[in-house]
């Protein structure tokens, strides 16, 4: 018996308890609570414990259509937990209790207008459970309502009182200055980017109504209301109606307007036959101007074709007198990107499919795929040949010695770069700062590059048609290189080596390497140059050094103008 007596009260004390939260269910199911916006709501469970009765779980949700709902507060075993929270409410909320009163609620803050709606809470007590619903309202007290004037028509003055940042929509009226309520005209109510209503409602009153009309936009939620008035003026003593002015007004300006009309159209008259002379006449000057034109047009024609050949002239000299420099360059293995394959005699070179095991020295090229010459430049006039063939892209020209072999490198003569290069198909570019873009009429299958250190002038000749693609000028100062770089496959289109002719080239055929040749496995050049076909070497006769240096002032811009030759 006493087993059984020891069973039997917590069980009666669990029943007590548990018609107590019935009895408070059935009495505030439908309780509703107001918070402002931003700031704390207190959500006040409707189950109501005994005074010692501790819950083993009080559990805040949110009703959802689906079959679980959300949860909002869980607090199970005297601690509040996180799982399965909403993530919006997680670090907001909170549970409050109230152990006298046998009270427990839910302390929401910051709260938003997405908070609003239903809550339900559920307190669980051993096995058995009860809910109890509460419903949260968010109301706004919006803007300070704002009145101005709209229009006038026929005696009335039309106004339009305007608030914003209101929740739940709010309620307006007008008065006139006697208190009398005004009918209003119209109402539209709309809702912000935040979810706040703003509004806007129209009226209308006589034009001699004295005094201050009000407007007054209320929230029936907190019982809170904003009002705004405007005063009406007397009208001042002889005032005309708004008709008479427009009057008084359009109709002088209407005269006036007819009267410039006329006067308009009889100079238009009087002038027209003034005008048709003046076009004839005109007619004739143009005739005799466009006989004298013709004949400057052809005159400038002539002058121009004149300066063409100089300029083609120019440009052929120039070449010619630059193959009088000719030397032979090679490759400096010591400057080559590991990915770069050199030919034994150092005049070939290849982009290989990898990197070779060579040393990692300060003067090598670890990014640019490019290569060196082996011969340093400080003084007199050089020229080389390079044989590029059906090559899709490349890279020549002369370098500083001080350039950088590290990292990717920006190619400018400020840098220390003067380099022409083939970009895409039959495009060239001279790597200047800005780059100068140009097409040439013949693509080149071998270019020459000429060097006049004391003269600043690094020239770029088309052996293929004996014309000048680009010449740089500068003030160099150090050591200067010879540059090549033979660029990425593009695609195995350009996968050609470069190679550098190891004499003076005569034709296109004796460029092209022979692969059965002995001595030239590695595309060399084997041509001879017949000395009858340079000039004299006497000095006394022909000093060349010296002429070759101090070219005429007139050549170099000759020559510079010739960066897209026509010919």
């Amino acid at each position: 018996m006493a087993s059984s007596t020891g069973s039997w009260i917590p069980s009666c004390l669990v029943t007590l308890v548990f018609l107590q939260l019935s009895a408070q269910v059935s009495g505030d199911a439908g309780r509703f609570h107001m918070a402002p916006l931003g700031g704390t709501a207190e959500l006040l469970c409707p189950l109501s414990l005994w005074p010692v009765t501790v819950p083993e779980e009080v559990r805040w949700q949110r009703p959802s259509h689906l079959q679980r709902s959300h949860a909002v507060h869980v607090f199970r075993d005297g601690t509040d937990r996180d799982e399965d929270l909403m993530p919006q409410y997680k670090g907001r909320t909170a549970m409050v209790r109230d152990v006298q009163e046998g009270s427990v609620a839910l302390q929401i803050r910051n709260v938003s207008l997405e908070d609003r709606g239903p809550y339900q809470c559920q307190i669980r007590i051993g096995n058995l459970s009860r809910e109890g619903a509460v419903t949260l309202q968010v109301a706004v007290l919006g803007s300070d309502p704002y009145i101005h004037v709209k229009g006038y028509d026929a005696g009335w003055i039309q106004l339009v009182c305007r608030s914003m940042g209101w929740f739940p929509q709010p309620w307006i009226q007008w008065r006139d200055p006697k208190g009398k309520v005004l009918l209003s005209l119209s109402e539209a109510h709309s809702l912000d980017e935040t979810g706040l209503f703003q509004t806007a409602v129209s009226s209308r009153v006589r034009d001699s109504t004295l005094g201050n009309v009000s407007c007054t936009v209320r929230n029936e939620v907190l019982g809170q209301e904003k009002t705004t008035a405007m005063v009406i003026a007397a009208p001042s003593p002889g005032r005309f109606s708004l008709s008479a002015v427009v009057l008084a007004v359009v109709l002088p300006v209407l005269g006036l307007l007819i009267i410039a009309g006329i006067c308009l159209i009889w100079k238009q008259r009087r002038s027209k036959e003034k005008l048709l002379y003046e076009q004839a006449m005109e007619v004739e000057n143009l005739l005799e101007d466009h006989a004298k034109e013709k004949g400057r047009l052809h005159k400038a024609l002539k002058k121009l074709r004149s300066e063409l050949k100089l300029k083609r002239a120019a440009a052929n000299s120039g070449w010619r007198r630059a193959r009088l420099h000719f030397v032979a360059v090679t490759l400096d293995p010591d400057t080559a990107h590991p990915k770069l394959i050199l030919s034994e005699d150092r005049r070939c070179v290849r982009l290989g499919d990898r990197k070779r095991p060579v040393p990692d020295n300060p003067q090598r090229f670890d990014f640019v795929v490019s290569v060196l010459g082996s011969e340093y430049f400080t003084t007199g006039c050089h020229y080389w040949e390079v044989y590029v063939g059906e090559k899709t892209k490349w890279i020549l020209g002369v370098c500083s010695e001080s350039v950088s072999r590290k990292g990717k490198v920006t190619a400018s003569p400020a840098n220390g770069h003067w380099l022409v290069r083939q970009s895409r198909g039959h495009e060239y570019e001279a790597l200047t700062s800005p780059q100068t873009s140009f097409r040439l009429k013949e693509p080149p299958k071998c270019v020459g590059i000429f060097l006049d250190y004391e003269a600043g002038i690094i020239s770029f000749y088309n052996v293929t048609d004996k014309s000048h693609i680009f010449t740089f000028t500068h003030r160099f100062s150090g050591p200067l290189r010879p540059f090549f770089e033979p660029c990425l496959h593009d695609e195995g289109k350009n996968i050609a080596p470069l190679i550098i002719c190891s004499e003076l080239q005569k034709s296109e055929e004796s460029i092209v390497p022979k692969p059965e040749g002995k001595g030239h496995a590695n595309g060399d050049v084997s041509l001879k140059v017949n000395p009858s076909l340079l000039p004299s070497q006497d000095p006394e006769l022909f000093p060349l050094q010296d002429t070759i240096v101090s070219w005429p002032s007139d050549l170099v811009p000759a020559l510079q103008g010739l960066k897209a030759p026509s010919f």
